[in-house]
Formats: C-alpha cells, sequence, structure tokens
C-alpha cells in the first residue's frame, strides 16, 4: 500500500522483483511498474559505487579469501549486484588452474600476495599496467612466476586514504541495495491506520 495516497501497490511477484533488484539497483521497481522509485535507486545505488570505484583507481572492488587478508568488505559490495560480480569471477579464475584472471585482464582482479603464482601472460600484463611492478618482483618458475610483494601493500601506498573512501563507497551502495530489495520485496513502509473509533484520534 502506498504511504502516499493509501492505494495499493501491486508488487507482480515479489520474489521475482526481489532478485532483480539485487541483478541490478532499481530494476525490480521497474518490474513493478514503480518507475520513479525504480530511477531514483538506479541513479542513486550505481552513481554511488561507480564513484567509489573511480575514487579507489578502480581497485577496491576484489574478492579475497586468503586467510591472512579476507576482503570483508566484499559482502557488503556484493550487495549491489551483477556490477560487482567480476570480482567473483576474477578471483576463482586467479586461484583456478589457469592462474590469471579471465582474459588476463586486471579489472577486478584481487592483489597478489608473496609467493603467489601466476602465468607468465598475467605477470607480463601486470608489469605493462602497473607503475609499481616490474620484472624484478617476479621469479621465474616455468610455466609459471612467483609474485615476490604485496601487491595491495602497493595499491594502498599508491592511493593513500582515496582507497578507504572508495571502499566505504562502495560498501554502502552495495548496503544501501539491500534496503531497495526489501523494498521491491515487501513493498513501502506506510504508517499504519488508525482505528476510526479511538478516543485518542483528534
Amino acid at each position: 500500500m502506498s504511504p502516499d495516497d493509501g492505494s495499493v501497490i501491486d508488487l507482480h511477484n515479489p520474489w521475482l522483483a526481489a532478485l532483480l533488484a539485487w541483478c541490478v539497483p532499481g530494476l525490480g521497481h521497474f518490474y513493478q511498474g514503480r518507475r520513479h522509485k525504480g530511477g531514483l535507486f538506479m541513479g542513486v545505488i550505481l552513481g554511488m559505487f561507480l564513484a567509489g570505484v573511480w575514487l579507489g583507481g578502480g581497485k577496491v572492488v576484489y574478492a579475497s579469501w586468503k586467510p591472512a587478508e579476507p576482503r570483508w568488505a566484499f559482502v557488503c559490495q556484493a550487495g549491489v549486484g551483477l556490477a560487482a560480480m567480476p570480482a567473483l569471477v576474477q578471483s576463482m579464475q586467479l586461484a583456478g588452474a589457469a592462474k590469471q584472471p579471465l582474459l588476463a585482464s586486471t579489472f577486478m582482479a584481487p592483489p597478489l600476495f608473496p609467493g603467489q603464482y601466476v602465468s607468465r601472460a598475467y605477470a607480463e600484463r601486470l608489469v605493462a599496467s602497473d607503475p609499481d611492478i616490474d620484472q624484478e618482483l617476479f621469479f621465474d618458475k616455468p610455466p609459471l612466476r612467483q609474485f615476490r610483494a604485496d601487491q595491495l601493500s602497493m595499491w594502498q601506498r599508491r592511493l593513500g586514504r582515496w582507497f578507504e573512501f572508495g571502499t566505504l563507497y562502495t560498501m554502502l551502495a552495495g548496503m544501501l541495495n539491500i534496503l531497495a530489495i526489501y523494498d521491491a520485496f515487501a513493498g513501502p513502509l506506510g504508517a499504519a491506520a488508525r482505528d476510526e473509533s479511538d478516543p485518542r484520534r483528534s
């Protein structure tokens, strides 16, 4: 029910609406015909997420479950939906047999830790794209190469406080979308109607 005029809102299939709202912020509301709210959620949440990625130099959204440095921030970032999912794919690819992210791309790839093995193609891509990395930071271990530095420390040193700001923005975007998902599933939260016979009613 709309809190504005008391009209009934058709939520269609709430479970599908919630799924769509997770996939793309606001999409579940468009599915329900709530275009204004859908546009607002889409603009604000995706805008905040992209602003965070930009502030953090494109390095703040990644998935890593290394015991020493788990990336718990990604749990919140994942709330923004498909926009954060490349990070999960890249993490699994880097940890898999190929030892490199998809297409050897650095996009949303997790940072390398000391002693980590990667493919030669990915090592060459890092040397070409990251100003902090050169050939001297890799040991040749055919057919792979072994990294001997801490890439996360490099990012944090280069970006400074902007790494933290970018992380915060992307986390907040994911958490805000959780509220939007609930709104798509349950509808807007309106004030409870008061009983007309209540003597306290003015």
